[in-house]
């Protein structure tokens, strides 16, 4: 994986449907904090836990990182509140 390589949103979830994505240097747009245009994946996986512990030795390098799931959140609505949290 080419972690070098800039993505937009819309480009991680095509590149890695359906899949838990660990993401640092978030290109941040300067008017929303929580907005971003690009980032780089670390590392990918089909649990949480699988993507995290992939991308473990990467985040020694990084301050901050986000770990996002790229399909559609199937569950009941408690579950997907808690989700958000947790994020």
């Amino acid at each position: 994986m080419d972690s070098s390589e800039r993505l937009t949103w819309q480009q991680i979830r095509e590149r890695y449907p359906d899949r838990w994505v660990v993401m640092a240097d978030h290109d941040v747009e300067e008017r929303a904090v929580f907005a971003w245009k690009t980032a780089r994946v670390l590392a990918h996986g089909v649990t949480r836990a699988e993507a995290m512990g992939r991308a473990r030795e990467a985040l020694e390098d990084h301050q901050f990182y986000g770990c996002r799931f790229t399909g559609t959140i199937r569950g009941s609505l408690s579950q997907q509140r808690q989700l958000r949290l947790e994020r």
